[in-house]
C-alpha cells in the first residue's frame, strides 16, 4: 500500500532574557499566569488540547536558563500524549520581559478545531457504545475497535486528509496518520493503553499503533489491514513488522 508523511513540525524562537522584545499581543488570546516550569508544561498541553490557536503564558518564575527550560517544557507538553503529538501540524513560541517576569506568546495549528475536535470525541462515544458489551476482555474490545474502524474508513489516496475527524465524516478517508489517531482516541477511550508509532514503511514514512494488554505489547496497522481486508498486521511483534518493511 501507498504510504504517506506525517505532517508535523516544532519550531521554537527563544530570545535572550535580558533584553526586552516589543511583540504585540492579541488581545484575544488566551491569557494564564504560572511560576513554575511543571505549570508552564500543563498550561501549554491543556490550551494545545482545546485547539487554541494563540494563547499567551505570563510566567513569573526562575528564569536562569529559560531559554532551554522552555524548549524543554514545549517538547514535554507536546510528548504528554500521542493523540496530541500527531496532531498538530506547527508551534511557534516567543518570550519578552525580564528575568523573572516573562510574557511567553505561543502559536499553533493544528489539524482540527475544537470543534471537529468535539465532534470524535462524540463519535468515538456513541461507536464504543454500539460495539463494546458488559464483560468483554481487553482483547475483545481491541478487536471490535479494529474491525470497526475497518468498516468505517478507507484509506485516502489523495494524501490530503490526515486527522481522525476525516475518518468520521463522509467519505470517511483519511491516512495512516488519521487511523492511527482514531485507533489511539477509541482504544483509550475504552481503557487500553495504547501508543502511535511513527517510522518508515518500505522506505515511505508511515504510523501505526502498539497496544498493551495482558502484560504484552503488540503492533496494529488498521492501515495496512484496511487495505487488504485483513489481519495481518493485528496484533503482531516487532520482529514481525521488521521482517516486512517495517523500521522506527
Amino acid at each position: 500500500m501507498s504510504n504517506h508523511n506525517i505532517k508535523k513540525l516544532a519550531i521554537v524562537s527563544l530570545f535572550s532574557v535580558a533584553t526586552l522584545l516589543l511583540i504585540p499581543l492579541n488581545a484575544l488570546a488566551r491569557t494564564t499566569s504560572v511560576s513554575t516550569l511543571t505549570q508552564l508544561q500543563t498550561v501549554i498541553a491543556a490550551d494545545m488540547t482545546a485547539r487554541d490557536s494563540e494563547f499567551i503564558i505570563n510566567y513569573t518564575g526562575n528564569t536562569s536558563n529559560f531559554s532551554a527550560d522552555l524548549s524543554n517544557s514545549l517538547k514535554a507538553a507536546e510528548n504528554s500524549n500521542d493523540y496530541l503529538k500527531f496532531s498538530f501540524s506547527s508551534l511557534t513560541c516567543t518570550a519578552s520581559g525580564t528575568a523573572g517576569n516573562l510574557t511567553i506568546s505561543v502559536k499553533a495549528t493544528y489539524l482540527t478545531t475544537a470543534q471537529q475536535e468535539a465532534y470524535v470525541n462524540t463519535a468515538v462515544t456513541q461507536a464504543l457504545a454500539s460495539i463494546l458489551t458488559l464483560g468483554m476482555t481487553d482483547f475483545q474490545k481491541e478487536k471490535a475497535i479494529h474491525a470497526w474502524i475497518l468498516k468505517k474508513v478507507s484509506y485516502d489516496y489523495t494524501l490530503v486528509n490526515h486527522s481522525a475527524y476525516a475518518a468520521l465524516v463522509a467519505p470517511n478517508k483519511t491516512v495512516c496518520q488519521g487511523y492511527s489517531l482514531l485507533m489511539y482516541k477509541m482504544l483509550t477511550q475504552a481503557g487500553i493503553t495504547t501508543k502511535i508509532v511513527s517510522g518508515t514503511l518500505n522506505g515511505e514514512p508511515h504510523a501505526w499503533n502498539k497496544v498493551a494488554i495482558g502484560g504484552n505489547w503488540y503492533n496494529v496497522d488498521a492501515t495496512n489491514d484496511d487495505g487488504a481486508n485483513t489481519t495481518r498486521f493485528y496484533n503482531v511483534t516487532d520482529s514481525f513488522l521488521s521482517q516486512n518493511g517495517f523500521m522506527w
